[in-house]
């Protein structure tokens, strides 16, 4: 239930008064100044202070998109921002100020922001207009930042899509940052749920994500991780999902595959103890997968370390690989090619016909013509399509947002975030949580998302190596 609002629309116009007028923000003197948009900017002020909302707006705005990023930048957004407000655009001033702290990360606006954010928000529900709350929370720490801003280039657009749709709930940002690891990640999921968002979508990394997930639960808001992969994000939560999927969840669908998909009765395990268990959990998951669809699992091995597989046909029979069609041989190595090759002559010195099976590290490598002769076959969770005239035209949506290429962290944005938004604004009687567990899957421009009842993402791509190319079968 949503708190009651105590201030009146007449009351934030009173304290939107209260902002005194900046000036040039001191910390961009390491920018340099472009004299046409200085001036620009005193004639926008000007505008401003003779109470001119739409020309000063519309000056302001000129000072950042006809002029690049200058020195001005950062005080014509926010007086931008104030302009909007003044007119009653309470949507707009808030689309200016939910990327203020990211475009403009070391400037002494950032508070304001903050606080003119809060009250377009509470101006916005006094006027009526019911807008939907993203929640957005990302570290922009000095090794952070520019991951994070890729990220959030993916949500914004995808939020930007969506309020260029006439009929669609508009949706507001609302940006908190993550300060101190976990504990900051957990204290930024609090601040968003007193917000009141509907949703939060964030966090780079696993630590930060399953602190991030508790509090969420107990805060009773939905959040969605976008990278974390650590099963304990997901793993008896309520309220937290997992878009890129655990380790565990990528072997069980390689494992349900292997016996649906491909139909094979008999399979094999090998892997290696690698110091983050990636190996042991994708072979849990493949087994528990395998065996739910009455696929047997005839072989089972862990090696101690890579080197390993040099020596295996010494010590396992070449007649033990009689009684598997297949052999699971995920890899967690740093250096894929290298591991790949390894494990790929293992097998010659086997003599043996049998189909090899893997995890995302076997993708696209140099050694195709080899993995062919085993039909090796492997989940991948982001394939990107990237000769579709749909995938070109968001890349360049990207880079003329950016400047740059898009990557895996902008699309991972973008597709989360566009899920997430059909989640909320579908017309659906059920939960928010119970309405993500059990949407159609997503088929997004990099990503699969696909709960199927549970709050991991289970949607991922399946390659073959065969005739020495590499094709996506399903």
């Amino acid at each position: 239930m949503r708190r009651p609002r105590r201030r009146t629309y007449q009351l934030l116009i009173g304290l939107l008064v209260l902002y005194a007028l900046p000036g040039v923000n001191a910390s961009a003197q390491t920018i340099d100044r472009i004299a046409a948009a200085d001036s620009l900017l005193t004639t926008a002020i000007s505008a401003f202070e003779s109470d001119q909302w739409q020309r000063a707006y519309d000056l302001f705005r000129a000072v950042e998109l006809d002029h690049g990023r200058n020195a001005s930048s950062s005080t014509a957004r926010i007086m931008a921002a104030k302009a909007a407000f003044r007119m009653g655009r309470f949507n707009d001033a808030n689309s200016l100020l939910e990327t203020f702290a990211l475009d403009f990360p070391g400037s002494s606006y950032r508070s304001e922001a903050v606080s003119l954010s809060s009250l377009a928000r509470e101006a916005q529900e006094a006027s009526g207009v019911n807008a939907l709350r993203l929640g957005v929370m990302l570290s922009l720490s000095e090794t952070d930042r520019v991951p994070s801003q890729q990220l959030f280039n993916g949500v914004r657009m995808a939020v930007d899509e969506h309020n260029r749709t006439a009929q669609a709930r508009p949706v507001q940002m609302v940006f908190r940052e993550i300060r101190g690891g976990a504990e900051g990640a957990a204290a930024a999921v609090s601040q968003l749920a007193e917000a009141e968002v509907d949703l939060i979508v964030g966090t780079l990394f696993s630590a930060e994500a399953v602190a991030a997930a508790k509090q969420a639960d107990e805060e009773r808001v939905v959040f969605i991780a976008p990278m974390a992969t650590d099963e304990d994000v997901s793993e008896g939560r309520q309220f937290a999902f997992q878009a890129n999927p655990s380790m565990r969840a990528r072997g069980r669908a390689m494992g349900r595959f292997a016996a649906l998909g491909l139909r094979l009765d008999s399979l094999g395990v090998l892997t290696v103890a690698d110091e983050r268990g990636v190996g042991e959990r994708l072979a849990d998951g493949f087994i528990e997968g395998a065996s739910e669809q009455g696929a047997a699992i005839n072989l089972i091995r862990i090696l101690s370390s890579d080197a390993d597989w040099y020596g295996l046909p010494d010590t396992l029979s070449a007649d033990t690989l009689d009684h598997v069609e297949a052999v699971y041989v995920p890899m967690a190595s740093r250096n894929t090619a290298e591991a790949a090759g390894r494990i790929l002559s293992t097998f010659d010195r086997f003599g043996k016909s049998v189909r090899l099976l893997g995890n995302a590290a076997w993708h696209d490598l140099p050694q195709k013509s080899h993995a062919s002769r085993y039909t090796l076959t492997y989940a991948n969770d982001f394939h990107p399509d990237v000769d579709s005239e749909a995938y070109l035209q968001f890349g360049w949506s990207y880079y003329d947002l950016s400047g740059e290429e898009v990557g895996r962290l902008g699309v991972t944005g973008f597709d989360v975030t566009r899920f997430a938004l059909t989640a909320l604004t579908r017309e659906d009687s059920r939960t928010l949580v119970d309405r993500i567990r059990n949407m159609a899957p997503y088929e997004g421009f990099g990503l699969r998302i696909a709960f199927n009842g549970g709050n991991v993402n289970e949607g991922l791509f399946f390659h073959r190596y065969r005739d020495g190319r590499l094709s996506l079968i399903r």
